[in-house]
């Protein structure tokens, strides 16, 4: 039977599904060299000791694909993923796309040591808010359109032919079917229905660009957070507008011993959808802008225009480098430019793509690519340099075969950061 997943939360998503199977991790170790040192305790600075060394400061953003329903091999993946990610040398890490409240929980898991203080949204309610008047068509359609193709298929087949019993769904009864990417769309449909009433009204939900809440797959989290070894000084958020899924920018307010304070803003932003139809018969691209429009009015509240900013994330847009860079949106990657933002790492002769039509996970075809990850600064006095991680290969064991696959169908991007006296 079809998967929640592939029938609701595709449509967000840039690559189509994959098989399942039972995975283990057989080559490939990860790039970066020795994992970070443990984060000093908090206060030892303070503690007589005198001022901390002048360390480089290391941040880093990585997408880890890990799209239930949507990318192949997310649960034989996202251990190793998580593994290597975790032996990173880092500082501060935004990641993107652990949209699943396990995979989250095994990333805090895993660098508990190196990253202590973490920063993420939690997802959005669970409950019932479908109608059976809601469901029925909906099943009936993926259960006489697209019954016996696989998840390859599937997702094409969905959108030709039963787009409009998606997009017509209520918000509560989208999320609701959205929470779960391993259920099927019967039992799902059951376990939505409108027999319980919504739960009380917890703490203050995070601000929101745009007006009121629409449909979010994966019970509406956004699958952006941030560790780091540094104080946290302040932490804040703003959800941005969006289609189908959430995006959000988290704000922290750092204070690493070398460098004095950063703001950082970690997020991800829509990608421009080629061929899938948007439900709001608006564009993916328009969406973006609107995006890009609060992103950098929420920049400007939080700094004031002042002090050591970090911008960093899966941003889905980016310039064209020769010789096999190409660009996307490229108009809006130079309104992040004109607003004083630099990107080191794209202005280094060795920059590479950060999603490449050779990564094994997306069939590893091609020579060209996209530079959408990015770590840009502004207002930054220091020496910067740039590197890519996570850009090895793994091998798992998809069904009854041995299957070379990508951490992710993405690349991460790492950047040292020095103070002057470093």
């Amino acid at each position: 039977m079809l998967r929640s997943a592939t029938l609701l939360c595709a449509l967000a998503l840039v690559a189509c599904s994959g098989d399942k199977g039972r995975a283990r991790e057989s080559a490939g170790a990860p790039e970066g060299g020795a994992p970070p040192q443990p984060a000093a305790p908090e206060g030892a600075a303070r503690d007589g000791a005198g001022p901390a060394p002048a360390t480089p400061f290391r941040v880093a953003t990585y997408n880890g694909g890990l799209a239930m329903g949507v990318l192949k091999y997310v649960d034989e993946r996202a251990e190793p993923l998580i593994r290597a990610l975790a032996e990173q040398p880092v500082d501060l890490l935004c990641v993107q796309e652990f949209w699943l409240e396990e995979h989250w929980q095994k990333l805090v898991a895993a660098t508990s040591s190196t990253l202590p203080s973490t920063f993420r949204l939690p997802p959005g309610h669970e409950e019932g808010g479908c109608s059976e008047q809601e469901t029925d068509p909906l099943v009936a359609c993926a259960a006489q359109r697209c019954a016996g193709l696989t998840q390859h298929a599937l997702l094409p087949c969905l959108l030709r032919s039963c787009s409009a019993r998606l997009t017509s769904l209520s918000p509560d009864c989208f999320n609701c079917l959205a929470a779960n990417p391993r259920k099927g769309p019967d039992e799902l449909a059951q376990a939505c229905l409108r027999t319980r009433p919504k739960s009380a009204a917890g703490a203050r939900p995070p601000a929101r660009a745009g007006g009121a809440a629409a449909p979010e797959a994966y019970s509406g989290a956004s699958g952006t957070a941030v560790l780091t070894n540094a104080e946290i000084l302040e932490r804040d958020s703003l959800v941005l507008p969006s289609a189908i899924d959430r995006r959000a920018v988290l704000y922290t307010r750092l204070s690493p011993p070398s460098l004095g304070e950063l703001h950082v803003f970690c997020t991800h932003l829509t990608a421009s959808l080629e061929g899938v139809p948007h439900p709001r018969n608006t564009s993916w691209q328009k969406d973006q802008s609107a995006q890009i429009d609060a992103l950098l009015a929420y920049v400007d509240q939080k700094t004031g225009g002042r002090g050591a900013t970090l911008l960093l994330g899966d941003l889905n847009t980016g310039p064209a480098i020769a010789p096999s860079i190409s660009a996307r949106l490229p108009a809006h990657y130079d309104r992040l430019l004109a607003r004083g933002f630099v990107n080191p790492y794209a202005s280094q002769k060795d920059a590479k793509c950060t999603y490449c039509f050779d990564n094994p996970l997306d069939g590893g075809k091609g020579t060209r690519g996209l530079l959408i990850d990015h770590v840009l600064l502004r207002g930054f006095e220091g020496h910067v340099s740039g590197t890519q991680i996570m850009r090895s290969s793994l091998t798992i064991e998809a069904g009854k075969k041995k299957v070379k696959s990508g951490f992710s169908d993405h690349y991460g991007v790492l950047v040292t950061l020095s103070g002057r006296d470093s």
